[in-house]
C-alpha cells in the first residue's frame, strides 16, 4: 500500500498505459480520477477498479474549462492531488513540409499544452499538501528525431524540459517531476501503427512485431503494466529524492544503433511467406 492516502489525476485514463496505472494506483492504496475525452472506455475502466476508489472526469486536455473541472472533479473526491500522470497523447507522421499547421498545432496542443495547463492546475494543491509528484508520460521519440515525427517529437521533447524546469523550480516546494519515455508499448495507439505500416509493406502484422521485438535487446514487448510499475515509485514516499529525470522504459532499445523507432518506407526486407 505504496500510495495509500494520495489521490491521483491520470489522463487518458481509459485504455493503455493509462488504464493500467489506475488498476496499480488503487491496488497500492490510492483514490484516482480517471480522465478521458471517450466516456464510454473510463466507465469500463471504472467498473474493473473497487468501489469507491476511482472516479472519472470526462474531458479534452485541451480545454482550459475541462482542466478545471478534471481538478476540481478529483479534489471533491480526494481533498487534495498528490500525484498527477499526464498520460493522455496524440501521434501523427509528417515532416515540416508535410505537415499542415492545423494538424502540427493539434498535436503540440494534446501533448505539451495540455500537461502545461494541468501542472499549472495542480501545483498549488501541492504546495498547499507540502509537495507531490508529478509524471509526464513522454516517448522514445523526444530523445531522438525519426522519420516523418516532427511535430511528435517536438511536442515529446518540450514535454520532457518542461519536466525538467518545473523539478528546478517547484523542488522546494516538496514537488517532484520526472519523465518516463516508453518505448514499443502494447496500447492502441502503437498498434493502431504497427497494423498501418504493416498494410503499407504488404507485410504479416505478426511477421512485424517478431522482427521489431527479436532486435530489442529484453527480446520482448513493453505491456502497460511495465510503465504502471515506475509511475507507481515516482508517485510513492520511495522516489523523494528523485526528480527532473528523463527515463526510457523500452527494454533497451534506447541504447541501439540504428534507433528502430521508425519503419515507415523502411526496406523491411522480410518475405511475408518465410
Amino acid at each position: 500500500m505504496m500510495l495509500k492516502g494520495k489521490t491521483a489525476i491520470i489522463t487518458g485514463g481509459g485504455t493503455g498505459i493509462g488504464a493500467a496505472v489506475a488498476a496499480r494506483f488503487v491496488a497500492e492504496g490510492a483514490k484516482v480520477c480517471i480522465a478521458g475525452r471517450r466516456e464510454s472506455v473510463l466507465d469500463e475502466t471504472i467498473k474493473s477498479l473497487p468501489k469507491g476508489t476511482a472516479v472519472k472526469c470526462k474531458g479534452d486536455v485541451t480545454d482550459p474549462s475541462d482542466i478545471e473541472r478534471i481538478v476540481k472533479t478529483a479534489v471533491e473526491f480526494g481533498g487534495t492531488v498528490n500525484v498527477l500522470i499526464n498520460n493522455a497523447g496524440a501521434g501523427a507522421e509528417g515532416s515540416i513540409t508535410g505537415t499542415s499547421i492545423e494538424e502540427w498545432r493539434r498535436i503540440v496542443e494534446i501533448n505539451l499544452v495540455g500537461p502545461f495547463m494541468l501542472m499549472r492546475a495542480v501545483i498549488p494543491y501541492m504546495q498547499k499538501a507540502g509537495g507531490g509528484s508529478i509524471v509526464n508520460i513522454s516517448s522514445l521519440a523526444s530523445l531522438r528525431a525519426i522519420p516523418h515525427g516532427n511535430a511528435y517529437c517536438t511536442s515529446k521533447a518540450g514535454l520532457n524540459m518542461m519536466t525538467m524546469q518545473a523539478a528546478l523550480d517547484f523542488g522546494g516546494d516538496g514537488i517532484r517531476c520526472n519523465v518516463i519515455c516508453p518505448g514499443f508499448i502494447f496500447s492502441e495507439m502503437t498498434e493502431g501503427r504497427f497494423g498501418q505500416v504493416a498494410k503499407d509493406n504488404n507485410i504479416d502484422l505478426n511477421t512485424l512485431m517478431l522482427k521489431v521485438f527479436n532486435d530489442v535487446p529484453a527480446r520482448k514487448a513493453g505491456t502497460p503494466d511495465r510503465v504502471a510499475g515506475l509511475c507507481a515509485f515516482f508517485a510513492s514516499d520511495d522516489s523523494t529524492y528523485v526528480t527532473g529525470t528523463v527515463i526510457p522504459v523500452d527494454g533497451g532499445l534506447s541504447i541501439m544503433d540504428p534507433f528502430p523507432l521508425c519503419v515507415k518506407n523502411a526496406d523491411l526486407s522480410i518475405n511475408a511467406e518465410k
